[in-house]
Parts: structure tokens; sequence; C-alpha cells
């Protein structure tokens, strides 16, 4: 009966009674079409929008669903594009993006500077297992292998693929921004080699700088005088910013901070030099005391050390690193526990330090020595975890049989190993070295209290290769100042025949300690 009278098109009342029911079903069934398709119509709106803003584009207010397809399918294929371009993901996404000196002047990742872990982050970013950093470290760092583009792999089993050269070549780079430009030889056999920049910090003072940085390869023997190899002196800095007044870097004043990439290819370059020379002796040791303040630029120096240690192999204790005493730095290098730490005393007095590295002035020698006799403490040493202390002699100046005695007194609670360094002359400077006897006294001092103490044999000063000697002062517009010595020691220093030249000291019967101690 229902369905006959619903259609049965002479009864006027059914007629009426079905166009109501009509309108009600119609109404109910735009209503749940609009709870299905808002939520779409909102999704659509949302990519529109955001792809705009992407391109610089006011969203339209108005737009037919064919546009709203349209729209969601550039902004989806523009983001997986975005993804699949590696120089995209070299971007602040990855972890550490913080780091300066990251990318070179054509804004390409330099994968030199990157640590295994972070490598590895990369490659996982533009699609390529985490395997692919360890082939590659091997490449960049292995023995004879060293790199510099991906095609020189060819031809072994563990090359690269096509696909990997490419995401490589789009955005990111190889170089190490080092070129090595000349090698001097010493008459002991120290080599100085000397490197043009290629480029530096994107944005930072390094961009742009063109000069030079120095390496120097020393050669040492165990007391024994066998098992001959290199120590490594390393810089981290074109120029240094501390200013101690005996050091002809310092003379430059800061021009730029080394990036990672540039610290580590140091190593690789000499590595190379030596292969190409046939040369048999192997770099064993490094130390951070060349060119500049290691803990100046504390982030690119920690991340060498990294590479230094994982990829081409160095034991950590034989990394040393050395510092004025820049004490949050400092604080937070021995908490890293990553290498070994010197630290450039050459004074037992304020007034004296103060003068000769100003550094002092900021962290005077309580605080430091303070955080030294925290961090190494005599009453809980422990095998070679020890900090060395640097002290340079200069005549007249911190020489005395008082001041050995005051620097003994200083250390005696600090476990360290004292390092005497002979100082070495250069153009311009007004302090000569200590005589010989002047020498044996002062270490005699530590020796008679059965401390340890070496002195550093100068080698290379005849290249300029020696300790404080590297740099070119000439690539300074504006050369650090000479600061004035304290009246107490302006007539001792004058009575010393300051400016004038004095011969190369021969230690007799001393060990060959080079930059980093006794090794």
């Amino acid at each position: 009966m229902r369905s006959t009278f619903f259609h049965n098109n002479n009864n006027t009342a059914g007629q009426e009674k079905c166009h109501g029911w009509s309108q009600a079903w119609r109404r109910k069934q735009e209503l749940r079409s609009a709870r299905i398709s808002k939520p779409k119509i909102l999704i659509s709106i949302r990519v529109v929008a955001v792809h705009a803003e992407t391109n610089d584009l006011a969203p339209s207010t108005r737009f037919s669903r064919a546009t709203d397809i349209a729209a969601s399918r550039r902004a989806t294929t523009s983001t997986f594009a975005a993804a699949a371009d590696p120089s995209s993901l070299a971007e602040p996404s990855l972890s550490f993006s913080h780091r300066p000196g990251l990318f070179d002047e054509a804004g390409r990742l330099m994968l030199k500077n990157l640590t295994r872990p972070e490598l590895e982050e990369w490659c996982l970013g533009v699609g390529e297992p985490a395997k692919r950093a360890k082939q590659l470290y091997r490449w960049l760092y292995g023995t004879r292998k060293w790199i510099r583009n991906l095609d020189e792999a060819d031809g072994d089993p563990q090359a690269f693929s096509a696909e990997f050269k490419s995401k490589v070549f789009s955005g990111a780079s190889l170089e190490g921004g080092l070129q090595l430009q000349s090698v001097h030889t010493a008459r002991d056999g120290t080599r100085k080699l000397v490197f043009a920049l290629l480029g530096g910090e994107q944005g930072g003072r390094a961009r742009g700088t063109h000069g030079t940085v120095e390496t120097v390869l020393i050669p040492m023997t165990n007391r024994s005088g066998e098992n001959l190899r290199y120590t490594a002196c390393l810089s981290t800095q074109v120029g240094c910013a501390m200013n101690c007044q005996f050091c002809y870097t310092g003379r430059m004043g800061l021009l730029a901070n080394l990036t990672t990439a540039q610290i580590v290819e140091q190593v690789v370059e000499a590595r190379r030099y030596l292969a190409e020379q046939s040369v048999p002796i192997r770099i064993a040791n490094i130390v951070f005391m060349g060119m500049g303040e290691p803990l100046h630029n504390y982030d690119s120096v920690m991340a060498a050390i990294e590479i230094l240690a994982t990829g081409l192999e160095l034991s950590r204790n034989k990394i040393i690193v050395s510092t004025v005493g820049l004490l949050p730095e400092m604080r937070k290098f021995i908490a890293a526990g990553t290498a070994k730490l010197a630290v450039s005393l050459h004074a037992t007095t304020d007034e004296v330090r103060d003068w000769i590295v100003p550094t002092n002035r900021r962290y005077p020698l309580d605080q430091l020595l303070g955080a030294l006799r925290e961090s190494f403490p005599y009453d809980k040493r422990k095998g070679d975890d020890f900090v060395v202390i640097e002290y340079v002699l200069l005549a007249g100046v911190n020489d005395t049989l008082e001041d050995a005695q005051r620097l003994l007194a200083l250390t005696s609670d600090i476990y360290c190993l004292v390092n005497l360094i002979v100082f070495n002359p250069h153009e311009g400077t007004p302090f000569i070295r200590s005589a010989d006897e002047s020498v044996r006294v002062f270490r005699g001092v530590f020796l008679a209290a059965d401390r340890p103490c070496t002195v550093r044999t100068s080698k290379g000063d005849d290249e300029m290769a020696a300790c404080g000697q590297l740099g070119d002062v000439n690539l300074s517009a504006r050369p650090a100042p000479m600061l004035k010595p304290p009246e107490a020691l302006a007539a001792r220093l004058a009575g010393t025949g300051a400016g004038t030249v004095a011969r190369p000291l021969v230690m007799a019967g001393e060990t060959d300690s080079g930059c980093c101690g006794e090794n």
C-alpha cells in the first residue's frame, strides 16, 4: 500500500508528501556530503596556501576541484624534489649545521668538514645507507688513497656508483680548502709545508681570505735514536689574536679561522707529499702548536681531532692541543677527553705574563693554575693522564733561578710535565734566547726535586720552521702591537742585549723532545 501510495501520480496528497520527503532526503544527503568533503576542502586550501607562500604568491579565494588537485600535486612534487636534492639537505635540518665553515664559497657542503657520525647523517639525508660514510672515509683518509674526487676510485671493487657521484656532485665537495704551494727543508730534516688557502668560512672572516698557512713535519726518534717518525705541527688559524710578544705568528693578528677540512687537509696533503717523494717516515704524532690558538677555533678543532683519530687512525694519546689558557674552552676540552692538553704558561708572575701573554689579563695565573689543579691533581696521578706545561725561556725575562723555583712551587700539586722551550728569534723581536747555562740551571731545579722536565730541541730554525717562527707578517695590514715591558723588567731586559740574534742553542746530552715533550 505504501509503495502504491507514493507512486500514485493521480493522488495529489501523495504527491505533496512525496515532494516533502524528497526535500528532506536531499537535505540529509547534502549535510552528509558536507561533513565528508569539508576536511578535503580544508586540506586543499592548506596545501595551496603553503605552496603559494613558498612561491611568494597570494592564495586564491576561488578555485575549482581541478585547481585544488593540480595545486596539491605541484606542492607534493616540489616537496619530493627538495628531498631528492642533496644541496637542500645540507641545510639547518642537519644536526651539525651550527658549525662554522661547513660550506665552500659555491655553497657546497665540504665533506671533509664532517666527522664519521655527521657523514653518516648526511648520507642518510641524501637517500644513501649509513655504511656509505665508512666507504667514503676509507677513500678520503685511507693509506695511499687520499682521493680528491670520486672518479679516482674507479676501477676498484669498492668504487662509487654513478648515482652516488651525482648526489655528491650536485651539492657537496671533497676539496680540503688548501693547496700545497711549497716545501722548505731545513738542515736537520725538518720540512715546512706552505699551503695556499682556497676558500674558507662562507660569510665569515675567512671567506675571500687569500694567504698562506704553514705546517711543519719534525723528524723524531726515541731516546736510543731509533724509530724515526714525524711529528706534524698543525695550524688552526691564519695568524693569531693572542698577541704573545715572543711569537712571530702573533705579530700577524687574527686574519681567519681555518675550517675543519683545512685543518685535516694539512695531514692528508703531508701524507700525499711524503708518499710522492718516497719518504718512508710515517706521521705518528700530531701537535696543535702551529699558527693560531686552537681553542679560539674550538668547534673546528674538536671535529678535526675526531677525523684525525677515526679517519686517519692516529692515536689520541699522540695528539696534543696547546692553549695559552682560554679557561671556558679549556675546561670543555678537558671534559671531552679527546686528546692531550698542553698549556703555554711562560711566566711565574702575573706582572710578566700580563706583558708577554696578554691573555693573562683576562685569565690570570691563579685562575689558570687552579683549573689545572682541579683537573690534574698530583695526588691522584695515574699513567700518562698529565698536562704539559710549556715554558719558553727568554733571557733576562723569565729564566732566573727564582723563576725556576716559583714554577716548581706553582706546579707542585699539578700532575704535569714541564717542557722548556728554546726561544727561536725572528726579525723585529726584542727578545733573545737564554744562555745554555741558564737553561741547565733552570732544568736542574726540577730534576733535583725529582719532577719531570724536558728541553724542546730547536728544529727547523734555519728555514723559519721552528716553534714561534711560523707565518707571514706581510699578510697583515695592521700587525699586532708590541707592548711595553713592566718597569721593573725594562732595565734588566736592556742589560741582556735584547734585539740581537743569539747563536743556536746546542744542548749536549739532551733528548729530542720535539713539539710535544717526551714521545
